[in-house]
């Protein structure tokens, strides 16, 4: 467990319920935080609550989160939407399922206000949507994907594409070009590692 919240978003303000008291301390930026928690004033049992995570909880369990999710925003996806994607998979992955990717849909479709996720783990292809109340995750087992395909929208966006079975395709469209140039690697190795 990390006391060193790993953020990359300078903006991001947390508040800070010490156990025992009634007066939230904040807002903090990171290195206020930081400095707290390396002085003793708070401690990882202490809630944390920034905009974003919805529900006081834990610091600890906050920024363990946060800490595995860091890796996955390399290529400038939304912090706030992957830590949701993390998550959401998080509850249905198996013990010897790990997530090796989280794209983020850089704008929603024409019909849609809500952005999409694609979640790639060693035995999943995940696409999360957000609904009005909670999220909709769609799995596909990487044996039922028959190809998957990358197309380039011009304006440093691209399409991600799920080939079912010869049967159905899964297009998720206005993904930034590096994150589904990303998908489209994992997801040839993931094929290969099936087949």
């Amino acid at each position: 467990m990390s006391e060193a919240p790993p953020t990359d978003t300078p903006d991001l303000t947390f508040s800070i319920l010490k156990r025992g008291t009634r007066d939230p301390l904040g807002p903090l930026g990171e290195q206020d935080l930081l400095q707290l928690l390396n002085d003793g004033e708070i401690s990882v049992d202490d809630m944390v609550f920034f905009e974003g995570l919805g529900e006081w909880k834990p610091i600890g369990e906050v920024f363990e989160v946060q800490e595995q999710i860091s890796h996955f925003v390399d290529d400038g996806q939304d912090t706030a939407k992957v830590a949701a994607a993390f998550r959401e998979v998080s509850d249905v992955v198996g013990e010897s399922e790990d997530v090796y990717y989280i794209a983020v849909q850089d704008k929603a479709g024409l019909l849609s206000k809500t952005k999409q996720c694609v979640i790639i783990t060693n035995a999943h292809v995940f696409i999360l949507r957000e609904k009005r109340v909670g999220y909709e995750l769609e799995a596909h087992l990487w044996k039922t994907v028959t190809n998957t395909l990358m197309r380039d929208e011009g304006k440093g966006l691209g399409t991600f594409s799920i080939l079912l079975g010869g049967e159905k395709r899964v297009d998720i469209c206005h993904i930034p070009l590096k994150q589904v140039q990303r998908l489209f690697q994992l997801s040839q190795e993931m094929k290969q590692d099936v087949g």
